[in-house]
């Protein structure tokens, strides 16, 4: 049975009282998903006419969480060049992902 059967199939299904009823619990999808259910609630399914008709992303700039890569963290010539990299991703992505780090614990 396809998605949309199940729609087609409650002629009672009212959307604006399902929206008002999520809203209301406060719960979000994450609780949403940690409820337990077994099916997507039909204010989360479109139906093919629909998705059909929605634009597609015409950018194709990908962006990328930023990468930090301390592989020169004892070398005073990156130094610099180091936090000015850790500066950007703060400032403009609030977080950055942190990659040749483990040989910093070593003794």
């Amino acid at each position: 049975m396809a998605a949309t059967d199940h729609i087609a199939a409650t002629p009672t299904y009212d959307l604006a009282k399902e929206f008002k009823e999520f809203e209301e619990s406060k719960m979000g999808v994450k609780g949403l998903a940690e409820s337990g259910i077994t099916s997507i609630p039909n204010m989360f399914i479109h139906p093919p006419e629909v998705l059909s008709t929605l634009k597609k992303s015409t950018s194709h700039t990908k962006k990328a969480i930023p990468l930090i890569d301390l592989s020169n963290f004892n070398v005073p010539t990156k130094r610099h060049q180091l936090v000015e990299q850790i500066r950007e991703a703060t400032s403009s992505w609030g977080f950055f992902q942190v990659i040749n780090h483990g040989y910093l614990c070593q003794s």
